[in-house]
């Protein structure tokens, strides 16, 4: 079974997976000695990433082996793309690339949303708010600090919110990222 290769850069990437895309650049062509790069920078500080196209005609084929993507941390780093020829350097774009975890080699993993999160820590809040036996304390100082807590309505205000954003994610997408 063969596969096409995407003609574009991809924009989420599974670390552990090989990654395989061909940019036709006919201003550009490998033939008259331009050399397609690209680098895959972390707002993180982690290592820069150099990638190299093979290039033939006016086409540039990259590939970068599973190994290769496993080392990538996950994150949202910027892809930067160039050209090159005989010191001679063109910057053609940026983007922003999403990289997920490797879960083949994970032992763990939360794959909901934000939403989804922040739901379940509120209801946390609330639980422990109303059991804890604190429910009736809403602000307390201590020396020179003071701490106040949210009412049991206003926690149950963003649970409210919350489901609300969960409902919409699960019918704009369609994936269910939490049940509970």
């Amino acid at each position: 079974m063969t596969t096409d290769i995407p003609a574009t850069e991809p924009t989420v990437v599974r670390a552990g997976d090989t990654l395989t895309w061909a940019m036709d650049l006919p201003a550009y062509p490998a033939a008259d000695g331009w050399a397609l790069k690209y680098r895959l920078l972390w707002p993180s500080g982690a290592s820069p990433v150099a990638i190299a196209a093979a290039g033939s005609g006016t086409r540039h084929v990259v590939t970068v082996s599973s190994a290769s993507t496993a080392a990538w941390p996950a994150g949202a780093p910027t892809l930067f793309s160039y050209i090159e020829r005989a010191g001679e350097r063109i910057s053609l774009a940026t983007r922003i690339v999403t990289i997920l975890p490797d879960l083949a080699t994970a032992t763990a993993h939360d794959d909901r949303s934000t939403a989804a999160k922040m739901l379940a820590g509120l209801r946390e809040a609330l639980a422990a708010y109303t059991t804890g036996g604190r429910g009736h304390i809403a602000e307390y100082t201590i020396g020179d600090r003071t701490m106040k807590f949210r009412s049991a309505a206003e926690i149950t205000a963003l649970i409210t919110y919350y489901e609300r954003e969960l409902a919409r994610e699960r019918c704009v997408c369609g994936k269910v990222f939490y049940r509970g």
